[in-house]
């Protein structure tokens, strides 16, 4: 990864220190630092120009700009020339490159390391506060005397009696650790018996579970997770480089 941090830094010799302060203060120094990083990084990247043409028409359509007057009336507005726009909406497509070029070979690790989050799964739950009824409903379900959509949306206490007890899809890492790890085992289709959970009895079963899969989509994802990371890293360490008193002055 190119070090871009001289450039950035060298951006800031010659503004004030009060200046910089009042960036501070109203919460736009790190916002500042991360956009020139952006730019900087991404300089040398050049989107093929289909996908440029295509990112300029989907930023008149969401701004409802018809034809080039109404464009050049939004840019003299915002005081910004069309090459700076041009620039502006060709960022997202540099940075999905940038991201590819500096860890796509570090992608599918992640994409191990974060798995288990990434799977979604759909289940249904009820839950009561009485075990009589916990256990009355159970029962009622493995009868198969009645569905469970019925029976969440009659006696469920919580937010999915709502949803007919349905739950996801979704990461399980969002479920209570107790719920997940029962739902990690069972067999779809299953109910499975009454368990206490904290103050509530739930009933749950199993959906469905879908498994990611590690495709074009998810490396794009997980190479672009790890530019974040390293993006939030360095405009860390530049803020604390121009904050500190002994860089004011020279930051390069």
């Amino acid at each position: 990864m190119k070090d871009c941090r001289p450039m950035v830094l060298s951006k800031f010799n010659n503004i004030q220190s009060n200046t910089i302060d009042l960036l501070r203060r109203t919460d736009q120094l790190r916002p500042l630092i991360r956009r020139l990083l952006i730019e900087e990084s991404t300089q040398e990247l050049n989107p093929p120009e289909e996908l440029l043409k295509q990112a300029i028409a989907n930023h008149c359509q969401q701004e409802q700009l018809n034809n080039e007057e109404a464009l050049e009336v939004w840019l003299s507005e915002r005081f910004i020339s069309k090459d700076e726009l041009l620039l502006q909406v060709s960022l997202p497509l540099k940075l999905s490159k940038l991201a590819l070029d500096a860890f796509a070979a570090k992608s599918e690790a992640r994409f191990l390391q974060r798995k288990e989050g990434l799977d979604q799964t759909t289940y249904s739950l009820i839950r009561v506060k009485d075990s009589g009824v916990a256990h009355e409903l159970y029962l009622q379900l493995e009868a198969g005397e009645t569905n469970f959509e019925a029976l969440a949306t009659e006696y469920s206490e919580g937010p999915e009696q709502r949803s007919g007890g349905k739950v996801g899809p979704a990461s399980l890492m969002r479920a209570h650790p107790q719920l997940r790890q029962r739902l990690r085992t069972a067999t779809p289709g299953v109910v499975l018996e009454p368990v206490l959970i904290e103050k509530w009895w739930v009933v749950s079963r199993l959906e469905e579970r879908l498994d990611a899969s590690f495709d074009d989509a998810m490396r794009q994802r997980m190479a672009t997770e790890l530019l974040q990371q390293w993006m939030n890293a360095e405009t860390n360490e530049m803020v604390k480089a121009i904050l500190s008193s002994e860089n004011v002055e020279g930051l390069t």
